[in-house]
């Protein structure tokens, strides 16, 4: 997997996560189902991660006069040179980048949990019904972490404020509200670019603060609650994997403990969330079928270096109708030369400069088109009665991936080809070892016809 197709699976994801979150925002937002919220932004994190890795073809965009019926081969013409340029690889530096950050927010993380673990060495642990209480100082206790449940020696058990904290941290030890916040908090850490998924942890933590609330007063005592809220202070912990008692917004907690119980539309907030996951699928299978439709007219654009070679065919009379490409001024016009008999050619012509070659005649059976410029797109399509022939590049073919002359690669006739990939430098030495990538490889793919 290259950086290309990782960028493109990381914008398929953050398009997912806004499609969720946004319809969080507008529909299930500060409603009273808390526990389908929790589930809904966990899926939704979840799903932006699957979604993307899966080949959906729903829809079929049919274009019509898409050119994949006509082999083009773009010859381009440059100064022969003894060394060798390559651009500045921008992508794969992000990419590293992008990694390392990942790698740092993943570190940070764990050393928040190992913290945790450190502090609870240090204090005294109670063991009560599988949950270890442990008694610390801490300014920002209480809070809970998996099953420990940290306690501040300050709060009195025996007083109704105590009692009411202890039910709202019990809460999220029994409901595993922890487990959650690692999820998430992993994932971000890793796809750390995705600002819906930061927005969408946020949510889910205020959501378990509304859960532990309902619990620890229920449908009495409201008022009661609201006070220790005020008068409690909260501190926010970037990247902190515990419940603290005071993180979530005092107002949306007290606007939560009042809020009646029946949502308007309640379950039809719900169900539209399927139809909601259909369009997002739908939207990236439509998507991918243009990248496919895009995809096999790309590679049959293949850049071709031709080098200078002496022209040791003799100038002989205008035997054809003879259409020229503007010519730059550097070089001279050549005599055309005599059209093939049995079968069509596309030769290069010697320039008049030193450095370029850039001449290309390409005969047919009734015409002669002699081009000359520095960068020539040539249409090697003929006839459906002919086949052209041409002086193909000192490349390595394969058809099929079986090896392959390049008279065999002519004969192919423009409709029968599905796919070509052009394999150079590098690449293709990786790819095919250094003996036959050393000149490039060029693979073309059939159609199958059923």
């Amino acid at each position: 997997m290259n950086s290309h197709t990782l960028l493109l699976y990381v914008l398929k994801s953050i398009f997912i996560s806004c499609i969720f979150l946004g319809y969080y925002l507008v529909a299930l937002r500060n409603k009273s189902f808390h526990s389908y919220n929790r589930f809904y932004l966990l899926l939704s994190m979840a799903g932006s991660l699957l979604i993307p890795l899966f080949n959906f073809s729903w829809f079929t965009i049919e274009k019509k006069d898409i050119p994949v019926a006509s082999i083009q081969l773009n010859f381009i013409a440059t100064p022969l040179s003894n060394h060798n340029t390559t651009a500045f690889p921008w992508l794969d530096i992000v990419f590293y980048l992008a990694i390392g950050i990942s790698l740092f927010l993943i570190t940070f993380f764990a050393m928040n949990v190992f913290k945790v673990y450190q502090l609870k060495r240090r204090s005294a642990i109670l063991k009560m019904d599988g949950i270890d209480f442990i008694y610390t100082n801490l300014e920002h206790a209480p809070f809970s972490f998996l099953n420990n449940l940290f306690w501040k020696e300050s709060i009195s058990m025996d007083e109704e404020y105590g009692k009411k904290i202890f039910k709202h941290e019990l809460t999220h030890i029994q409901q595993k509200h922890t487990l959650d916040i690692i999820f998430c908090q992993v994932i971000n850490a890793v796809f750390w670019m995705n600002p819906f998924n930061w927005l969408i942890q946020k949510e889910l933590k205020a959501i378990h603060e509304f859960i532990a609330d309902k619990e620890a007063v229920g449908n009495n005592n409201v008022e009661d609650f609201v006070k220790l809220l005020l008068q409690a202070h909260y501190g926010k912990h970037f990247l902190s994997p515990t419940h603290a008692f005071y993180y979530s917004s005092i107002k949306r907690r007290l606007i939560m403990l009042t809020t009646p119980n029946k949502t308007t539309w309640g379950p039809l907030r719900k169900l539209l969330v399927l139809p909601l996951t259909l369009v997002a699928v739908g939207v990236l299978s439509v998507s991918m079928i243009e990248r496919k439709a895009n995809a096999i007219v790309a590679p049959m654009v293949a850049p071709v270096i031709l080098t200078q070679q002496p022209d040791l065919s003799p100038p002989v009379q205008e035997a054809a109708v003879s259409t020229t490409v503007k010519q730059p001024k550097v070089f001279k016009p050549i005599p055309a030369q005599k059209p093939a008999t049995n079968s069509d050619t596309c030769t290069p012509a010697k320039s008049k400069a030193n450095s370029l070659t850039a001449e290309i005649n390409v005969h047919d059976k009734n015409e002669v088109i002699t081009a000359r410029a520095e960068k020539v797109m040539l249409n090697l399509a003929g006839k459906s009665d002919s086949t052209l022939k041409a002086s193909l590049p000192p490349a390595v073919y394969y058809i099929d991936n079986q090896l392959a002359t390049s008279d065999e690669v002519i004969k192919l006739k423009p409709e029968q080809i599905s796919r070509i990939n052009v394999w150079k430098g590098n690449d293709a030495i990786k790819k095919f070892g250094a003996t036959i990538g050393a000149n490039g490889v060029i693979e073309i793919f059939t159609k199958v016809i059923p």
